[in-house]
């Protein structure tokens, strides 16, 4: 009987022993996870993370900033633009010339802005199609190019050509003029342009027409 009892003390005391030895690796364990949770917790506070900024179109999607000096458009799809902006300043008619024209110098800078309208109101063409009642178009004869393209003034800009055929026709004339349109494109927040590009300078040559 005497030593069943030490038998079942030896037990007992290996029972507890071997607990005593998991509780206590279990304590250390849920130290070091509460230690690293810390740790990390204090690190994610003490380093946020930067902020990004987003701009947004018209249709509420999210626009990407990218700096002024760095291009946001490829050649082609600039191209494209500039040439819907080309066909834009010389679509009009003796009606609506002040609308037509307004929504094509949404396609400028303030100041290329400025500089078309100027030379819209000094050119004798606006004051023909009034006085002689013409209709105003344009198409391009040729591919588009862009001539130079890279860092001016601090934003990309690029040099852009495009041969044109303009015509003036009314019920009783037509005439048609032929070409050059050199313009220059600069980076500007999307927020005054969804393309985030607009025209600084726009250059006729070659047959009369707009100049800037």
């Amino acid at each position: 009987m005497k030593e069943d009892a030490l038998q079942v003390v030896k037990l007992r005391n290996d029972f507890y022993r071997d607990n005593y030895r998991k509780v206590v690796a279990a304590l250390l364990i849920s130290f070091f996870i509460v230690l690293t949770l810390a740790g990390a917790l204090f690190y994610i506070v003490t380093h946020p993370p930067a902020p990004r900024y987003f701009a947004t179109s018209n249709d509420g999607r999210l626009v990407p900033l990218i700096p002024f000096d760095r291009p946001n458009l490829n050649n082609s799809t600039v191209l494209e633009w500039a040439n819907t902006a080309a066909t834009a300043a010389y679509s009009y008619n003796f009606v609506n010339y002040r609308e037509a024209l307004q929504r094509a110098a949404d396609y400028f800078t303030q100041e290329g802005r400025q500089m078309f309208f100027n030379a819209v109101k000094s050119s004798n063409n606006l004051q023909a199609v009034i006085a002689k009642k013409l209709i105003v178009s344009a198409v391009a004869t040729g591919v588009p190019v862009v001539l130079e393209q890279g860092v001016m003034l601090g934003r990309y800009t690029w040099k852009v050509q495009i041969p044109m055929l303009i015509t003036f026709q009314s019920a009783s004339q037509f005439s048609q003029q032929s070409v050059t349109v050199t313009m220059l494109i600069v980076r500007v927040s999307p927020l005054a342009s969804p393309r985030g590009i607009g025209i600084a300078q726009f250059i006729v040559s070659g047959g009369g027409g707009i100049t800037g």
